[in-house]
């Protein structure tokens, strides 16, 4: 059986939703998955709502990936975009939070498979922060905080819509943010 992160009182384990305003094209509509988060040692995390189009076996043809083979791939951020991040995810009903494992193998995902529980996600790339970045960051503006549920990972979960969806049970101002258009000169 595999350890999971223990949930902490920081952020890891919550959401982290680009504010309607931030147009970063890095970041504009995300909702990032927070794995660490540490004001002295920074942060890091993945983008959920970002799939490349395309499957593991895509990214490495030659290598035997059994079941792995198609799983899809997402862009997990801009940093070490080259780098494929191999993901679990297990939501712990009785503590109400997710739990998660950022170092998983080819190797030990088969294993993980046969588990009851676990989500496997692949990333290319992740999310990260250095020390105190995020937390000017958050005083700015640029992202709200959520905290997720146990569906956010169910299959279909994180569509097109996932961030509108989710941002918009913040209440009525990001109700009507979420429902601006893009360029408001061409309105």
């Amino acid at each position: 059986m595999f350890e999971f992160q223990p949930h902490t009182h920081d952020l890891a384990g919550s959401l982290l939703l680009a504010h309607p305003s931030l147009r970063d094209p890095n970041f504009e509509r995300s909702a990032i998955f927070m794995s660490m988060h540490n004001a002295e040692d920074g942060a890091f995390g993945v983008i959920l709502n970002r799939p490349t189009g395309k499957r593991l076996k895509d990214f490495m043809p030659k290598k035997d990936l059994g079941l792995l083979a198609m799983a899809p791939v997402y862009w997990g951020g801009p940093v070490g975009p080259d780098q494929l991040l191999l993901t679990a995810f297990r939501w712990e009903e009785e503590l109400g939070v997710w739990n998660w494992r950022h170092d998983i193998t080819i190797e030990s995902a088969a294993e993980l498979l046969e588990e009851d529980g676990p989500i496997l996600r692949v990333f290319a790339g992740y999310s990260g922060w250095g020390k105190g970045q995020l937390e000017g960051e958050l005083k700015s503006g640029t992202w709200v905080v959520h905290t997720p549920d146990g569906t956010i990972l169910e299959p279909g979960a994180v569509g097109p819509d996932f961030w509108t969806r989710t941002i918009r049970k913040h209440g009525p101002v990001f109700e009507f943010l979420t429902n601006t258009p893009d360029q408001l000169g061409q309105n």
